[in-house]
């Protein structure tokens, strides 16, 4: 079928109230991705990403459904796509096993104490957060923290201040850098910032990249000329042309951005850094010439920043648009992964975003927090527990999202005077936060040689979890919460590698094992 302008509706009757997956038959020739939303029961719940696919393929996305009879509608958001076929499934979840430390090398104990409250916390607990606008007052006079828009204006309706703050190093490159408004911008993020580790807060920073090569004053796509093609040797982007201008341009932006991050470091303050979003949009420049570019562009960065500079106080999100994992630039740059989601068309919505949530599960593993690294409704507290879609934390965007109809003064209340939310208030402080969880080895006998067409897992320590892979990486066996030995039927496996991972409370063990 071919949506074109069109919706897809139907009805499904399931047995129990619960996650289904939702696994859909599709082609799609008309662009690098096209996205539509999903509709259940009335509501909008998240959305699809179609991958460019000439032959029909599938993708899976999942939806909560109440027992009985369920309207389930795939809406038209963005681009044609060929719908072939839908299948729904009861959704198995898979556990998370968090890697138990920040990707640099040497992380300072600000980045440690960072990572770990994060890491603490995600499954348990979601973080507040919001996105600053405006920072300065009459004169370029820096506005204080609690004075900012939009913290002010949650306070107000909750009485409650976010935990999380996020700034932007917009101006603090390109050809107006200089000038005095711009400047003291760019020193109004670093006060804010600070006040707010001070506070206990947890500071987070975007960039807003503009043109290197100074041209323009923008960073569109459709705005500048700056080709990041022209950094390299070749059209194929595999060796950095050091002697380009473009090349020369972006150390510079890069050299500046790293000193004002110094500066926070100095002050013994970690922060999230997510630089280069939602680059496979293409509607920036970064990620205007496709994924090989942007990709060397991020590991380029890191390695300028985190060795060349000695940036030691960074705990680096990586942002995906949907299902780009051609994008990634690997698990060894990144500690979480985040989704900028926004309603299109837009909507005040607090669904869960279980769909969302699940499919970076699928895509990127369950050895990396996830978030929401922008977006605009909150998902509700209960929404979230419900279908167990806990996202590390919020992050709102600023002006009318978070002051507007997307998040109501009643909305606000609700969702900061939750228990289930963590805000300023409720943070420890830094000078009082320790690790809480060590990584411990998990104590594990795995018998591998096969015997009856079977394994047998032994672990002491209940309740663990057992998953299987096979050497692609696909689940063969999942056992959640068991408290005996495992007896794992091999009878139908292939010959080959597998891969048995043990997880509970300490941690996770994987041991290979050979059919």
């Amino acid at each position: 079928m071919e949506m074109g302008e069109g919706n897809i509706s139907f009805s499904v009757q399931v047995p129990e109230v619960g996650v289904y997956e939702m696994k859909i038959g599709f082609s799609q020739t008309s662009g690098a991705t096209k996205t539509q939303n999903v509709e259940v029961n009335g509501k909008t719940v998240g959305s699809v990403t179609f991958p460019r696919s000439n032959l029909f393929t599938s993708v899976t996305t999942v939806v909560s459904l109440k027992a009985g009879a369920n309207a389930i509608a795939i809406t038209k958001s963005w681009g044609y796509v060929n719908i072939d076929y839908i299948e729904l499934a009861k959704h198995q979840p898979v556990p998370f096993t968090i890697v138990p430390y920040p990707v640099i090398p040497e992380p300072d104990e600000s980045a440690l104490k960072l990572y770990s409250f994060l890491r603490n916390n995600f499954q348990e607990k979601t973080i507040s957060g919001v996105m600053t606008g405006t920072l300065l007052g009459t004169n370029n006079t820096p506005l204080s923290l609690f004075n900012q828009a939009e913290v002010a204006y949650i306070y107000s309706a909750s009485g409650k201040r976010p935990a999380l703050v996020g700034f932007d190093f917009m101006h603090s490159t390109g050809r107006r850098s200089g000038e005095t408004w711009f400047k003291a911008y760019s020193n109004a993020t670093l006060s804010m910032a600070t006040t707010l580790w001070e506070e206990g807060g947890i500071p987070a920073f975007c960039w807003h990249w503009k043109d290197p090569l100074q041209n323009q004053e923008a960073f569109y796509t459709d705005q500048t000329t700056f080709n990041l093609v022209s950094a390299f040797t070749n059209s194929n982007c595999t060796a950095w042309d050091t002697n380009s201008a473009e090349y020369k341009a972006i150390i510079k932006d890069i050299d500046i951005v790293s000193g004002l991050l110094k500066q926070l470091q100095d002050r013994g303050i970690a922060i999230l850094w997510r630089p280069l979003h939602e680059a496979s949009g293409g509607w920036f420049w970064w990620g205007a010439k496709g994924a090989t570019p942007c990709k060397a562009l991020y590991l380029l960065m890191f390695d300028r920043m985190v060795n060349h500079h000695g940036l030691y106080n960074l705990i680096w999100v990586w942002t995906t648009d949907g299902n780009d994992k051609s994008w990634y630039p690997g698990n060894d740059y990144v500690d979480i992964i985040g989704r900028d989601f926004y309603y299109e068309p837009r909507q005040a919505n607090h669904a869960s975003l279980i769909g969302e949530f699940e499919m970076l599960k699928n895509v990127y593993g369950t050895d990396k927090i996830i978030t929401l690294s922008e977006n605009g409704s909150v998902p509700y507290p209960d929404e979230m527990q419900t279908d167990n879609s806990n996202w590390s934390y919020f992050m709102p965007w600023y002006g009318g999202y978070v002051t507007g109809n997307d998040n109501t003064v009643a909305a606000w209340n609700l969702i900061m005077n939750d228990d289930y939310i963590i805000t300023l208030e409720d943070m420890p402080g830094w000078e009082n936060y320790t690790k809480v969880k060590d990584n411990k080895v998990v104590p594990v006998l795995v018998y591998p040689t096969m015997v009856k067409d079977a394994v047998y897992v032994v672990c002491p320590d209940f309740p663990y979890s057992v998953l299987v892979a096979d050497a692609g990486g696909r689940l063969v066996y999942f056992a959640p919460a068991v408290n005996e030995t495992t007896t794992i039927s091999c009878r139908g496996w292939e010959s080959g590698v597998y891969y048995i991972s043990v997880i509970n409370g300490a941690g996770k063990r994987t041991v290979r094992v050979i059919r």
